[in-house]
């Protein structure tokens, strides 16, 4: 039989081009929802006077991403995903654009700040699983680690020059040029996704010669993909990042009794780890069975956790061990995970884990402050990194006994 192969786009060119594209979209994205979220932060602080008006700006944000994200996932499986994320980037831009503009006009800087958080805080809940979904639609399954640690190196880089450049200009310009800023963004954001074009038909498997297509194919032995396990452990990437924020701003400020400087510094080697490993990923993840190194990330960044409460001198290698550490496990959970899921449940999928992390954030934040109030800092460092140790070492563990019993 002669083979025969339909005629299509090049599919490879625009997956190609859709991994350029991504890349400084997300490095633009995160800088901008830093610098806005600081500047709210700061714009609503210096109004009220009080930390908790601050605080209630980080609820107000993560409530909806609680409660949207894996209804908003499921829309993002039903249509296109392309269309849902650069709607998603207008609309963000015209919220960050109208805080400016209601302050212009003399309008209750709090209540605008709120507000304005609230909607980021939707889009982003429509945003995250539908860019995720596009990206397991776009990126090819043998390029999608590699993907994973160049999106990890964007995103940290936009996290990290959040700090320095929101930190200088709001301080020499002011906060009204930090939200026009972010509006920018999201429109450059939206541009570069718009850009990607539409989605290409796939190419059409060509035919062996010498098969018989009426003949049945032999039943193929396949082992189911631990999906929930992955997703558990994609979502612990979240409760450790948030909850260890909030250890890390309690150990400098009030166990060393030191300034925001050296908070700084140590925000910006944890991202510089994560970028580390990211690099180093890209070289060990087709030697290095995936679980392997969730366990060694996960465990590690617990370890590490445990050494940073001690003394300044140890924070600061502890924060850049844990990491490195950290984003191996990162890395390797969310590109599992991408794989595993199948390309028309990716969106609810990668939507409820979304949730399920700030849920479990939500609830070890509240379990790890208790602990340090009642007990110590060093205490409550070393709950987080139990958090991150047992369940992971369960977790994996069932993954490896698993694979035996399949073999």
């Amino acid at each position: 039989m002669t083979a025969t192969i339909a005629l299509a786009p090049d599919v490879r060119t625009v997956a190609s081009r859709a991994e350029r594209l991504f890349l400084p979209a997300t490095f633009v994205t995160l800088l901008g929802n830093n610098i806005q979220l600081i500047a709210a932060s700061l714009l609503i602080f210096r109004t009220s006077g009080t930390a908790m008006s601050v605080g209630w700006v980080f609820i107000v944000t993560a409530l909806p991403q609680i409660a949207l994200s894996s209804f908003f996932g499921r829309l993002a499986d039903r249509y296109d995903r392309r269309t849902i994320c650069v709607i998603t980037d207008v609309v963000s831009a015209v919220a960050a654009l109208a805080l400016p503009v209601w302050l212009l006009f003399g309008g209750n800087g709090i209540a605008g700040a709120y507000a304005v958080s609230l909607l980021l805080a939707v889009t982003s809940a429509m945003f995250m699983p539908a860019s995720n979904a596009l990206i397991k639609e776009r990126i090819a399954p043998d390029r999608l680690g590699h993907f994973g640690a160049n999106f990890d190196i964007a995103y940290q880089g936009g996290a990290m020059a959040s700090g320095v450049v929101g930190g200088f200009v709001m301080q020499y310009v002011g906060l009204q040029p930090m939200f026009y800023f972010n509006g920018i963004t999201f429109v450059f954001s939206a541009l570069c996704l718009y850009a990607m074009g539409r989605r290409p038909a796939a190419a059409a498997e060509p035919e062996e010669p010498g098969t018989d297509a009426a003949a049945p194919a032999e039943p193929a032995v396949t082992v189911k993909a631990p999906l929930l396990r992955l997703g558990v452990l994609f979502s612990l990437g979240a409760v450790l990042v948030l909850v260890t924020n909030t250890l890390l701003l309690v150990a400098v400020i009030h166990r060393f009794h030191q300034g925001t400087g050296l908070l700084g510094v140590v925000d910006a080697l944890a991202g510089i780890g994560m970028m580390i490993a990211a690099t180093l990923y890209k070289r060990v993840k087709d030697k290095v069975n995936y679980r392997y190194l969730i366990l060694f990330g996960y465990v590690g960044c617990g370890l590490a956790l445990l050494v940073q409460p001690i003394a300044v001198w140890t924070i600061v290698p502890g924060i850049l061990v844990g990491g490195i550490t950290f984003g191996f496990a990162r890395l390797a959970s969310r590109t599992e995970l991408m794989r595993a899921v199948d390309a028309d449940k990716v969106g609810r999928v990668f939507g409820t884990a979304n949730a399920f992390g700030l849920a479990l954030s939500a609830a070890g934040t509240v379990l790890v402050a208790a602990v340090v109030d009642h007990v110590g800092v060093v205490s409550g460092f070393l709950t987080l990194g139990l958090i991150g140790i047992v369940p992971t070492v369960l977790i994996v563990s069932t993954m490896f006994l698993g694979r035996r019993e399949a073999r």
